[in-house]
């Protein structure tokens, strides 16, 4: 009966040396949770992503661009504080802010 003892516990005790060996795992790394789109004609989003520019910079003194700069427009910036959500055609269009004139909304591509 001693021995059963004696083996459980030796068994018990590699268990809890070999739990606190391990490092504590992080889990695995969420997924981001994609941003809102929504359905709007060009004039539509145009004038949207416009005004959200404007009250973008006029909050932070940037463009809500990697940079801050005139560019492709993070949308993360923008979106939900100042636009409901991302314009369904940005994918077609791919809205930017432009340099010139600094600050006008801009398509690359004609939606």
């Amino acid at each position: 009966m001693q021995a059963k003892r004696a083996i459980l516990m030796f068994l018990l005790g590699i268990l809890l040396v070999s739990a606190s060996a391990c490092p504590i795992c992080p889990g695995p790394t969420p997924t981001p949770t994609p941003l809102p789109t929504v359905t709007m004609s060009c004039n539509e989003a145009k004038n949207a992503i416009q005004t959200a520019l404007d009250d973008y910079y006029d909050e932070h003194g940037e463009w809500p661009t990697a940079d801050g700069q005139s560019g492709d427009i993070a949308w993360i910036e923008l979106v939900p504080d100042f636009m409901a959500a991302v314009p369904a055609n940005d994918s077609k269009c791919h809205w930017q802010v432009n340099s010139d004139p600094e600050g006008e909304v801009c398509v690359q591509h004609t939606c």
